[in-house]
């Protein structure tokens, strides 16, 4: 048992040498010169939005289930080639 922990803390001590590219040097030097984005009310972020939902929206949830289930039985009978 000796040699193998002694193989695997070599190896993990060996990764930590490895030398990864600059990080720096991938981005853009206007970024890092670019303005602050304009800060906005939080109010402004949480508006609600008109409901996506409606009274027909039911039936349309239930016409893509059912589609979806059709396809899938259809996948899964499907003969493998």
């Amino acid at each position: 048992m000796r040699p193998i922990f002694l193989m695997l803390s070599s190896l993990i001590l060996a990764a930590g040498c490895a030398q990864f590219p600059e990080v720096d040097a991938a981005t853009d030097p206007e970024v890092a010169n670019a303005p602050y984005p304009a800060l906005v009310p939080v109010e402004a972020v949480l508006e609600n939005e008109a409901p996506r939902l409606d009274e027909t929206s039911e039936a349309g949830l239930e016409a893509q289930v059912n589609r979806l289930k059709r396809r899938a039985s259809d996948l899964q009978n499907a003969p493998i080639e």
